[in-house]
């Protein structure tokens, strides 16, 4: 059985536990995200009106950029396993934590409903850069582009059972509570699955240098801004983050406004149909890139947005506009990932995981806070000056559809500039201790 799923997959020896031990990692974390990411959208919609949600994004992701600033000092400073670990240590923690504010009404629910939200979506962002930076480091580029997307599974499996689990109390009604102690427990197993599961692994060590966040931030934009294709990539993650927040706020108030209290249910189950159909699109996606090359693939999610956000304008209703959000969304999550992370793989160890963090954390959240603060602003001229609901809709999705041909447009620029980006002085193939060429080489 071993021996079939080896062949199957293209496993090499040894390569069999190291992924399932990557991919429990990641399983745990998104298992942790599906169920608090149903429960706490529709938790908070249910305290107040839809358009503060876009308030609760903007602000998530001022957070995360300054978390991110901590998160990038250290991540090429540390033993990246020891960091996993105590990564999944912190979450543990702090679902531990969070049922106190139920249990002794220290904040009003529905500012209780957007820490969760916020804990949730510093996962979504955190938790991504620090493992794929550690896969990165512990395979070399040709064996990357084999399993990274074996191991993206794991992400959507575990989001299947979060989502199961979330729609299961929408008709049972587990409590909010009791599904926070039950984030703690998982990822304190996912920490001890880090712990025994990688303690063997050896990774080049970085060297370790006292700079400043500042200084660590410039040399991550610095490297990004001389090599053309990781600037016109840049551009591209800073609107897509724009657009992204756009077609998703679209999609939940439209739902929200027409289901009400079947919210919950609605919401659980289409994020599940989003995670099965991007299992199938990251099952293709590998193959999808070698055929298309790395460089041509940088298209896809471009032209995925704009024809989502095209139909959206054109056509109405919380059916239209969760079906574009949702395969923008599965794009975004499985061919685009891909390609970045390949792409990635390219830069040296010392200077990866900088530039990891500006792809994408810093960028996208960047483009989540202009999307947030201008779609709420478009709301609140809105309802200043009496539009209809249908007239701020369509403000706010025609300057979505503007932004996905800027996208489109940044897209065409790295695969103009893909060639001469490789030769590139910054941008080297990394050897590993006395691996000859061959060990790269992807037969």
């Amino acid at each position: 059985m071993q021996d079939r799923l080896s062949k199957m997959l293209r496993f090499r020896p040894g390569e069999i536990r190291l992924v399932a031990v990557l991919g429990m990692i990641l399983f745990v974390n998104y298992t942790a995200m599906g169920i608090t990411k149903v429960v706490s959208v529709s938790g908070f919609l249910s305290q107040v009106r839809d358009q503060y949600i876009l308030l609760v994004w903007a602000v998530d992701m001022a957070l995360l950029i300054l978390v991110t600033g901590l998160q990038s000092l250290i991540v090429d400073r540390f033993d990246r396993v020891k960091l996993m670990v105590a990564v999944l240590l912190v979450f543990a923690g702090l679902y531990a934590i969070l049922p106190f504010s139920f249990l002794f009404k220290i904040f009003p629910e529905s500012i209780a409903y957007a820490l969760i939200y916020l804990l949730n979506d510093q996962q979504w962002r955190f938790f991504p850069v620090v493992f794929w930076i550690l896969v990165n480091d512990i395979f070399d580029p040709a064996a990357g582009r084999r399993l990274l997307p074996v191991i993206a599974n794991f992400a959507f499996v575990g989001t299947i059972v979060g989502l199961g689990i979330a729609a299961l109390d929408a008709s049972v009604h587990f409590g909010t509570i009791k599904l926070l102690y039950l984030n703690a427990i998982i990822f304190l197993a996912g920490s001890i699955a880090a712990y025994f599961g990688l303690r063997k692994v050896h990774i080049d060590r970085v060297t370790k240098a006292d700079v400043s966040v500042k200084k660590t931030l410039v040399e991550g934009w610095e490297f990004i801004r001389t090599v053309p294709a990781f600037a016109y990539q840049a551009l591209g993650m800073l609107v897509a983050g724009t657009v992204m927040t756009i077609l998703l706020y679209d999609a939940l108030s439209d739902a929200h406004l027409d289901l009400g209290s079947g919210f919950q249910a609605f919401y659980a189950w289409y994020n599940l149909l989003i995670a099965i159909a991007s299992i199938i699109i990251q099952t293709l996606s590998a193959r999808i890139i070698e055929q298309l090359t790395l460089r041509n693939s940088f298209l896809i999610q471009p032209f995925v947005m704009l024809v989502s956000s095209v139909l959206n304008f054109f056509v109405p209703g919380f059916l239209s506009s969760a079906a574009a959000q949702g395969v923008a969304r599965a794009s975004y999550d499985t061919i685009d990932l891909s390609n970045r992370k390949a792409f990635q793989a390219l830069v040296p160890n010392e200077k990866r995981g900088r530039v990891s963090m500006f792809i994408d954390s810093y960028l996208p959240s960047f483009g989540t806070i202009v999307g947030s603060l201008v779609t709420f602003g478009i709301i609140a001229a809105g309802l200043s000056l009496g539009w209809k609901r249908d007239l701020s809709g369509a403000v706010y999705l025609g300057l979505g559809v503007v932004l996905a041909v800027l996208a489109v447009w940044a897209a065409f620029r790295v695969r103009k500039t893909y060639e001469a980006s490789l030769l590139n002085w910054q941008l080297k193939r990394r050897t590993r201790g006395s691996s000859g060429v061959l060990d790269h080489l992807d037969f």
